[in-house]
């Protein structure tokens, strides 16, 4: 019986000779597995951290990391504990530090005199053999979050370095030192998602435990407000949140990045100690008022900039599983993306990624944008945001396969393009309409009757898959790109796989059909393609469906990209 839940961790622990790698370091040669730099590299993705307790000489380690090459994931790992005393106390000294529970950290070692130490000290930690690694890789779709630029990461490292710093002086002396800035701000509505989300997560420092389905009516009802910090060291962004109803606190909240920082007690000071019933365990008292804090006007949520690398910039537009070809590419060429994404409406931004919205988000105005967003729920005005056609960009890569699967529409009168669900289901047809209306309530069927008839007037339908209208958009997009600027397209798979998701049917031989004409495109136009069927070597090299892929195959993928880039800019690329 398995002793973790991937679903709750937030960070693991890594003994490394014969777990994290093979071999061990103090008796000479170890080697690096492949598949446990891609699942850091995952675990990270997702936001759950990675530590390091291992009996070793820490100079050693850190240097076995660097020379093979391996910086960019020594980088990936916090508060790493390495030496040669007993571990259970070490782990318990991480999980302190990191201002986590036991029972959110899992620690993986292959010496189970290690792991029941590990018990001794921290009761509640979860525990897993080498062994159980693969398992707890295949179990990681089921943590449904994402951190693309990894923010936990870099707050993690914050307080790694607040640890450093603290040294000998006392926490007083050391908070008083540090320089401690708080705002409250209060449009709370704007941040919702991100409330959303604080509230979900936090457990440690919530006091009220209320996980609230109707936040925005309570935020709309009563007063409310969020906390922001900053300090010396870093800025820690959203951090707390508060709901005051008749002097009584429905929520008081705050991450357990800002732990032991005293803006909990400032905040419950600062509000005049209003009525709280604290509900459960709650790692922090309300005791004392800091003094050491300041309240300011104004602070951002700064977003790091990444540091200018060179004047050779490469854009990657298509699905947002994209990112994990990324994280292969080694290059000092500056890399955006261009990947769907929630907006702050919470709907997701997707058809940008489709070869028709390309072309319409170069060639109409705003007033022209502005009437086709307004007229139906789709599209959203973000859809049309894109520097697709800057010429800054020497490469770019453009995955179709958003351009095959989704569902693309034509105005009967202007020629303009909207995207809605999968090419399989035409919603121009009336036949379709009691599959599209059934998962939807019997109130709200018949306004979308209505919506439906009206856009049928309007629209029609492109086609399963919309290849002529596709060369079409493709032709636009080549004329108007600068003819400096190298096109590479992502030609999805035609190796039929039985990992089907609704929408997704028969993919396979509608991938055949729109590469076929896109190859030939391609040739005549001097257009660059990768074929993701040369990666394909089994069913097992897809995960849900025929557009998402292992590991092993975003790997393959990331070569050839890097191939293209090295051939592109041969004389300036860092190898």
């Amino acid at each position: 019986m398995k002793n973790y839940d991937i679903t709750k961790t937030k960070l693991i622990i890594w003994d490394l000779d014969d777990t994290f790698w093979k071999g061990t370091l103090s008796e000479g040669g170890i080697e690096f597995l492949p598949e446990m730099i891609n699942f850091i590299e995952d675990l990270t993705l997702k936001g759950i951290m990675n530590s390091i307790c291992s009996k070793n000489d820490f100079e050693s380690v850190k240097n076995e990391f660097i020379n093979r090459g391996f910086k960019h994931v020594w980088d990936l790992f916090v508060f790493p504990s390495i030496n040669w005393l007993p571990k259970g106390e070490r782990v318990k000294n991480i999980i302190n530090d990191m201002n986590l529970r036991a029972e959110n950290v899992i620690l993986i070692d292959d010496n189970i005199s290690n792991l029941n130490e590990a018990k001794f000290y921290s009761p509640e930690i979860m525990t897993a053999h080498p062994y159980e690694i693969k398992k707890i890789s295949e179990e990681l779709y089921l943590v449904n979050d994402y951190d693309f630029e990894h923010t936990r990461l870099k707050q993690y490292k914050i307080l790694e370095e607040k640890s450093a710093a603290r040294g000998e002086s006392s926490n007083e002396e050391f908070l008083r030192a540090s320089g401690i800035k708080i705002c409250i701000k209060h449009d709370c509505l704007e941040n919702l998602e991100r409330l959303k989300k604080l509230i979900s997560r936090t457990n440690q420092l919530n006091f009220t435990k209320f996980r609230d389905e109707n936040l925005e009516e309570t935020i709309k009802n009563n007063e409310s407000g969020y906390v922001i910090a900053e300090d010396k060291f870093g800025n820690y962004g959203i951090c707390g949140f508060y709901v005051l109803g008749r002097n009584k606190l429905i929520h008081f909240l705050f991450s357990c990045r800002i732990m032991n920082m005293g803006i909990e007690q400032f905040l419950y000071n600062f509000l005049g100690k209003p009525e709280l019933k604290i509900q459960g365990e709650v790692a922090s008292n309300l005791e004392g008022n800091p003094d050491w804090i300041e309240v300011v006007d104004n602070l951002e949520v700064k977003k790091t900039e990444k540091p200018q690398k060179s004047d050779i910039n490469i854009l990657f537009k298509g699905p947002c599983d994209l990112y994990s070809v990324l994280s292969y590419i080694k290059t000092d060429f500056n890399i955006d993306t261009e990947f769907p994404y929630w907006n702050k409406k919470l709907i997701y931004i997707l058809a940008h990624t489709h070869t028709a919205f390309i072309e319409q988000t170069h060639k109409f105005s705003a007033e022209k944008i502005n009437q086709l967003t307004s007229r139906f729920p789709f599209p959203s005005p973000d859809e049309f945001k894109t520097k697709f056609f800057d010429p800054k960009y020497k490469l770019i890569f453009l995955s179709l396969l958003t351009t095959t699967h989704s569902g693309l529409y034509i105005n009967k009168e202007d020629g303009s393009y909207v995207l809605f669900g999968f090419a399989d289901c035409d919603i121009t047809d009336e036949n379709n309409w009691e599959k599209i209306l059934a998962p939807l309530p019997v109130e709200a069927r018949e306004p979308n009757i209505i919506m439906l008839r009206e856009f049928k007037k309007n629209y029609t339908f492109a086609g399963n898959p919309p290849c002529e209208t596709v060369i079409k958009n493709l032709d636009y997009i080549r004329k108007n790109l600068s003819p400096e600027t190298k096109l590479v397209l992502i030609l999805g798979s035609e190796i039929p796989t039985d990992k089907v998701q609704a929408g997704y049917e028969n993919m396979a031989e509608r991938h055949k059909i729109m590469n076929t004409a896109v190859r030939k495109w391609c040739a005549e136009n001097n257009v660059h393609t990768i074929e993701l069927t040369d990666f394909i070597k089994s069913d097992e090299d897809y995960t849900t469906c025929i557009n998402h892929f292992s590991r092993e195959v975003y790997a393959n993928l990331a070569g050839e990209v890097q191939n293209i880039i090295n051939k592109t800019f041969c004389d300036n690329i860092k190898l």
